[in-house]
């Protein structure tokens, strides 16, 4: 997907949210038998690559694939879902160190030269600590949705063929440490987050105007550690979620259902095998429509 080179209407740069649970019996349970997650990484040296984590046990993590130096050594911040297919560039929208938000892109084709390229398109993120996606790969959905976080806000842009048009923001998310995009339908986008404090929730933003939030608890407590969580649809409405703490360079793989509050199974599948102390996580992806809510 080529995203417009022209960022129009950004606007210039308190979450008062007041490890298992037993599902109740209305809640299915997870499944992930098979279920793989193309789990992509930014490294400290600027080299974009991917690994393939398989729901298999004992887990499964394939070698590192496709190693391309797209940055120089630091100067990718934030990332967010990269696409890629078969007849065009894989790419994703990354916030360099300067504040500057771009495309980057290179040929995935292994039989090609990579040909790394980044298009600016514009200047003013340095003030943004988490940003997000959503694509309309399965054409249910008339939108590609971007999210940005700064400062408790988050504010959504529509990315089409006249640019980036802002189309909300809501605000009260300054407790929020890291998220990921857990489900999408014609009338909404949900984040699955996790705050400072160690808690856990889902937050509905609704493709209104208003954009008013649903935010509910899944857990209230021992997810703090986690910088980063990756989320990959998993059978028709589970999820299959990776919990990344550079601190101690561990990850750790969880079947999850059908978000539901406090009665939503987070299933624990174990450790994953190597290290994950990559500066940048991202889901790699080609066409997944995420249900997880």
């Amino acid at each position: 997907m080529i995203y417009p080179k022209l960022l129009r209407g950004l606007p210039a740069l308190a979450l008062p949210l007041s490890l298992l649970v037993a599902p109740s019996p209305a809640t299915a349970a997870p499944t992930a038998t098979a279920c793989t997650m193309d789990l992509g990484s930014v490294t400290s040296q600027g080299v974009v690559q991917y690994r393939t984590v398989t729901a298999t046990q004992p887990l499964s993590v394939s070698a590192i694939q496709r190693q391309v130096k797209v940055f120089s050594p630091g100067e990718a911040r934030l990332s967010t879902i990269w696409n890629w297919n078969l007849l065009s560039p894989e790419s994703g929208i990354v916030v360099k160190n300067t504040g500057v938000i771009g495309q980057a892109s290179y040929n995935s084709d292994t039989a090609e030269p990579a040909d790394p390229t980044f298009t600016q398109i514009s200047a003013g993120w340095g003030g943004y600590s988490a940003i997000g996606l959503s694509v309309d790969d399965d054409r249910r959905t008339a939108r590609n949705q971007f999210y940005g976080l700064s400062n408790g806000t988050v504010r959504r842009w529509v990315i089409n063929s006249f640019g980036w048009t802002p189309t909300g923001q809501t605000g009260g998310f300054s407790a929020v440490k890291t998220w990921a995009l857990l489900g999408q339908s014609t009338t909404y986008d949900t984040f699955l987050a996790t705050t400072r404090g160690g808690a856990l929730y889902t937050i509905r933003l609704p493709l209104t105007r208003t954009m008013t939030p649903v935010v509910k608890q899944v857990r209230s407590k021992t997810w703090q550690a986690f910088d980063y969580l990756i989320a990959q649809r998993c059978g028709q409405v589970s999820t299959l979620l990776t919990a990344i703490d550079k601190d101690t360079g561990a990850a750790y793989l969880y079947a999850m259902s059908h978000a539901n509050g406090p009665s939503t199974v987070i299933k624990l599948l174990g450790k994953l095998p190597g290290t994950y102390t990559d500066p940048i996580y991202f889901l790699r992806t080609h066409g997944a429509y995420l249900r997880g809510e």
